[in-house]
């Protein structure tokens, strides 16, 4: 890290770091809203900034914990650098624990911005800037012959943990040292996608999954199991940030826990279930596939079917016995030249009746009707109301 050059850098920086964009949508928000207050109370020159920490908080509206977590957060990740810690009177050294005063009352916290420092193209790390000076004269190592060569900087891309499981020796099938081959090579995997337990060891993985592993379970399963109940439904989370799970064996303990049976063993993972759902399927395929085979070969062909059952009504009911002799018959009878003449009329006449239709709904003549005056009606109307109303009332006196 090194200091960064303006404070649009520093946002940069802080908005563009990979742990930044693992981070919720709330908790990104948070962090640059945070790091943009430290960049706005920052010197121009020096880079350095003191507000304090319940200034922010009150300038952002937001709880003092959550302001520390961040500025916790971009110190542990190097862009802030502690120039001087906050101090007060009572705290402060050389003060007695508050009975001295050096008058310095209340010192707020004094960071720096930092950045990260540009890598080393080729040509630069070809040239002598990799020579560093020799040491003092007065130091106790003394003076070495020849230049002393900077360290080769690591490359900032993390490397990927590689466990050679070829180099071991042959392991023989269904013994112990074949299952924990293979357990390594599971908890490598793991290793390798989870971006949680990437802060453990393989081996320490291996040793936390070694039950499920030998139950059949693939790396997909405990990955799967890490956050999802057996029920299906999904494990919530209180952490914004991976960070934030300060024992991560426990958590993956308690989190594997669920997938036990009241005796401890576990029970089966994702794709265990997954392939016996399959077989069970493929089982119900094959008994429907043999009950359609038997049902072929008892009958042949339709017609040999429609027989059968043709027998088989015969035989359980006399009346659709005697109804099927009946059909028959008339079947085999011969069509008179009668009947074809019977039914020649009968679609002639069918015919003609459909000609006559269109002439049955033609337009009658429209009658005129008289224009009825609205205004006139109305006043007829309440006249008959009104001697209604007084042949009422002639009534009532009599009676």
């Amino acid at each position: 890290m090194r200091r960064a050059p303006s404070q649009q850098d520093f946002r940069r920086a802080v908005k563009e770091h990979p742990d930044a964009f693992a981070l919720k949508c709330h908790a990104y928000r948070n962090l640059t809203e945070v790091a943009d207050a430290l960049a706005n109370w920052a010197d121009w020159t020096t880079m350095t900034t003191r507000p304090t920490e319940q200034r922010i908080a009150d300038d952002l509206d937001l709880a003092l914990s959550t302001v520390k977590r961040w500025i916790r957060w971009l110190r542990e990740r190097g862009f802030l650098g502690v120039v001087e810690e906050g101090t007060t009177n009572r705290y402060r050294r050389g003060n007695r624990c508050g009975l001295g005063d050096d008058g310095l009352g209340n010192r707020a916290a004094v960071w720096v911005l930092c950045v990260p420092a540009p890598e080393l193209d080729e040509h630069d790390a070809r040239t002598d800037k990799t020579t560093t000076e020799p040491p003092s004269c007065t130091s106790r190592r003394g003076v070495q012959e020849g230049p002393t060569r900077a360290r080769e900087e690591r490359s900032s891309s993390r490397r990927r943990n590689r466990i050679s499981t070829t180099g071991e020796l042959a392991a023989t099938p269904g013994t112990r040292r074949h299952e924990r081959k293979q357990a390594l090579q599971v908890a490598e995997k793991i290793h390798d996608e989870s971006t949680t337990l990437r802060r453990l060891s393989p081996w320490y993985i291996r040793h936390l999954i070694r039950d499920y592993v030998t139950a059949g379970w693939t790396a997909d399963d405990v990955m799967h199991a890490l956050d999802h109940k057996p029920d299906g439904s999904a494990w919530t989370y209180t952490w914004t940030s991976r960070d934030q799970i300060r024992n991560v064996p426990g958590w993956v303990r308690f989190r594997l826990s669920a997938w036990l049976d009241e005796h401890g063993r576990p029970l089966p993972g994702k794709s265990q279930r997954l392939a016996a759902a399959a077989a069970e399927l493929r089982a119900e395929q094959v008994r429907m596939r043999e009950r359609f085979a038997l049902a072929g070969v008892a009958s042949a062909s339709y017609s040999d079917q429609a027989a059968r059952a043709r027998e088989l009504l015969v035989r359980s009911s006399p009346a659709a016995a005697r109804a099927m002799r009946v059909r028959g018959r008339e079947a085999a009878r011969p069509r008179e030249a009668g009947d074809e003449r019977r039914w020649g009329r009968i679609d002639q006449q069918a015919r003609e009746e459909i000609a006559r239709r269109p002439r049955l709904v033609e337009a009658l003549p429209l009658v005129e009707q008289p224009v009825v005056d609205e205004v006139a009606e109305r006043r007829r109307v309440s006249l008959a109301r009104a001697r209604m109303r007084a042949r009422a009332h002639r009534q009532n006196d009599k009676s």
